[in-house]
């Protein structure tokens, strides 16, 4: 993957001085412009804003759909409505009373234009502030913001609809705001040939998208934290984290047709796999997925994955694991060092949730598990 060969910076300062460098030949450097388009007179930063979005997007997609990039390790900010429209109506009270967005402001500043060193001085001078003032602030984003949230997944459509529609709209909104910088002119309207190719990209890409499902891209991501069982944890890991209080922690039981009385490993709530395509993930969360033996897990694990959920595990060797090293822990036969350290962890951890740990092994027909007599422990994910 592109991520993993090139470092960050050898990609971020040249793309970051290519950005500026555009803005600046494009005029969106000057607050004359961006007043002109704040008043709807000049539609030069809907043009160059759009051309940059569709252009970002299909590189995006065919990128991912080609195997050059992974989609799992892009980041994807959290959404958090109730925070985010706070911080539009105040960064869009500054966008226009500055005439300048924080991009903007700065190649204003490199430029040497004092409203531009201005902007920038009451942005640092605002982040200042905010640390401050954070403490109370802060809990406007404590609503448990939703962790990779994409606008496809909310509107319950195909990727490829979503990329023909942002693209119809840049042409359209493009082709209009050149019609009206033009004041009129009649050649306005036609399609230049940049605006013909994106289109075409777009409407290609429904033929790859309905038949790939998901990326090539994201699909070897999640193939290779399935090889290297990134995706695992160990029964004991996930005790302490429960008795520690770990902050975050939400373990789901995706365990079919369970009853009301059914054991579930404390503090973890019973979800359907089917329910895990809509279900809310909040920013920060470690999900912990687990089944009977595992393969329940895994493909809930998937499906997340797939929707963009990082933080996200499966029990390894499922309930089968919990009952074996946490409620019923075995003292080793063999006089090892690490067997004995392991023994004596897991027996603290069994006393704290009500366990019983053992000396020998006991007969099946009094084993302390739901299952039925000689059930033997799987060595699954």
């Amino acid at each position: 993957m592109i991520g993993d060969a090139v470092p960050a910076i050898a990609t971020a300062v040249p793309i970051g001085i290519a950005f500026g460098v555009i803005l600046e030949r494009t005029g969106l450097g000057d607050p004359r412009v961006i007043a002109g388009q704040l008043t709807g007179r000049d539609f030069t930063v809907v043009r160059v804003m759009f051309g940059a979005i569709v252009t970002a997007m299909l590189g995006v997609v065919w990128g991912s759909a080609a195997g050059w990039i992974d989609l799992s390790s892009i980041a994807v900010p959290p959404t958090d409505i109730a925070a985010q429209l706070i911080g539009a109506v105040i960064f869009g009270g500054g966008f226009a009373l500055a005439a300048l967005c924080p991009g903007t402001a700065c190649v204003a500043a490199s430029s040497g234009r004092r409203d531009g060193i201005a902007a920038v001085a009451g942005m640092l001078g605002g982040t200042a502030i905010t640390a401050v003032v954070w403490p109370v602030l802060g809990g406007v984003t404590a609503a448990a913001p939703r962790e990779g949230a994409l606008l496809p997944d909310d509107l319950g459509l195909p990727l490829w609809s979503v990329v023909v529609a942002v693209t119809v709209m840049g042409v359209a909104a493009t082709t209009l705001g050149r019609r009206i910088d033009s004041r009129g002119s009649a050649r306005a309207w036609r399609i230049t040939a940049t605006e013909t190719a994106a289109l075409v990209l777009a409407v290609a890409f429904v033929v790859v998208d309905e038949r790939t499902g998901l990326s090539h891209g994201r699909l070897a991501g999640i193939a290779s934290e399935i090889t290297r069982e990134a995706d695992h944890v160990e029964a004991l890991d996930l005790a302490e984290w429960i008795r520690a209080g770990e902050p975050g922690l939400r373990i789901i039981d995706v365990r079919e047709d369970l009853e009301a009385a059914t054991y579930l490993i404390p503090g973890a709530e019973a979800v359907a796999i089917e329910s895990l395509t809509t279900i809310r993930v909040a920013a920060g969360e470690r999900v912990v997925l687990y089944s009977e033996g595992g393969a329940h897990a895994a493909q809930a694990w998937v499906l997340l994955r797939a929707r963009g959920v990082a933080n996200a595990f499966v029990l390894k060797d499922g309930l089968a694991a919990w009952e074996d090293e946490v409620l019923a822990p075995l003292r080793p036969a063999v006089a090892d060092d690490t067997a004995r350290a392991r023994y004596s962890r897991a027996r603290h951890l069994s006393i704290w949730f009500g366990g019983m740990p053992r000396l020998v092994p006991l007969p099946d027909e009094v084993r302390p598990t739901r299952e039925p007599a000689g059930r033997r422990r799987r060595n699954t994910c």
